[in-house]
This record gives C-alpha cells, structure tokens and sequence, in this order.
C-alpha cells in the first residue's frame, strides 16, 4: 500500500518544494489548497483538495488511514493548529505545523505536533524531520550550477571538511546545521546538513552520486 502525505499550501513556494521531494521520495502526496492557488501544483504529481470557506469540512472528508505524514504550514498559526489537531485524531503518526506565536507551539507540543518557527530554514528542518533524501541542481551559467543536499548517512562526502569539499568542487560551500549558516573551512560535514554549494556542475554531481 503506497505511503501518503498530507500538506496544507503554504502559499509561497515551501508548499511545492515539499510536495516534490516526497513524491520524488515515493509518497502519494494530498494538497489542501484554494482554487487559485491548486494550478501552482500542476507540475507534481499529487492529488488536489480544494479548500472552500468550511476547511475543517474538507479536511474531515479526506481517508486518513495511508496518511503517514501531514505537514500544516500556512501563514494562520490557528488553523495550522486546529487542522494538525484532527489529523493527530485521526492517527496520522508524524504530524508538523509551522508556528509563530509561543502559545500554538506549546500547545502543539502538548498533543505531540511539531511545531517549527517559520523564519528558520524551514525546508531544511523539514527533511530531517522527515528523514528523506533531497538533491537538486541547478544550472547559473555555463557549467557552473548551485547544489542544495541534505547529508544523509550514506553521504560520500560525510565526514570530510567544508575546505576538503570545497577543493573536489572547485567552488564555494555553506552548511546550515541546527538554525546556523556554517562557512568555516575545518568544520566537518555531518548527518543531517543541508549543504549548499556552488562550483562546477560536473563535480557537483560527483558528490550526489
């Protein structure tokens, strides 16, 4: 039986990064999203809910029993909440809402939501959340391209320093780590870094290899 997961339209481009790397990671993606925003989806492969005024009355409609994940990341810390409430009662296992205010984090975290503060890297703390494997590069100019990757533990280039990688690329390296950009040349690369390089696009594809 395929996986699922459930995501709540962030309206920004968050939404859309998250919806692909979890089909590309194998999962049956459901997005909750108004009309207008739903053709922001159309390139990724996912089922649409439309969500008219009554979002409570459509997320009740939807077969919660394959869904493994539901991510409520919307600009309303209140609905985010309330929606995360009903697919944590209706067994959903992993359950995230993006939050601002101190009080919706307390209370997510009190019925076991997590609660990630949105001016954080938010797409980052997500795949570590989640465990998935995200590689994407991106072509600037000639064969130079940038590489975003979350390092997972079969990672080549797992333990090697920001200076050793950023010799092999012939480029420029940064590491978020725990809410921190890291750019120091002897810090070394760990699991669950999202590393973002830029250099040539040949090398670069060597490392995600």
């Amino acid at each position: 039986m395929a996986r699922e997961a459930l995501i709540l339209d962030s309206n920004d481009e968050l939404a859309q990064q998250l919806a692909a790397v979890l089909t590309e990671n194998g999962y049956v993606v459901r997005i909750l999203a108004t009309k207008d925003r739903a053709k922001v989806f159309e390139k990724i492969p996912v089922y649409i809910h439309t969500l008219l005024e009554n979002y409570e009355k459509t997320i009740k409609e939807i077969d919660f029993s394959h869904v493994e994940i539901a991510v409520f990341s919307s600009p309303n810390d209140v609905l985010n909440l309330t929606l995360a409430k009903i697919a944590r009662s209706n067994g959903v296992p992993i359950v995230i809402i993006t939050a601002r205010t101190s009080s919706v984090i307390k209370q997510a975290e009190e019925m076991g939501i997590t609660a990630i503060i949105p001016y954080h890297c938010v797409i980052s703390r997500l795949l570590r959340i989640l465990n998935l494997k995200f590689t994407k590069i991106m072509p600037i100019r000639d064969n130079i391209s940038i590489l975003e990757m979350l390092i997972t533990s079969d990672s080549k280039i797992l333990g090697k320093t920001i200076a050793e990688l950023e010799e092999e690329i012939g480029g420029k390296v940064s590491v978020i780590r725990g809410g921190e950009l890291l750019t120091a040349g002897e810090a070394e690369l760990q699991e669950g870094d999202y590393l973002i390089a830029v250099g040539y696009h040949t090398e670069l594809q060597k490392i995600t290899e």
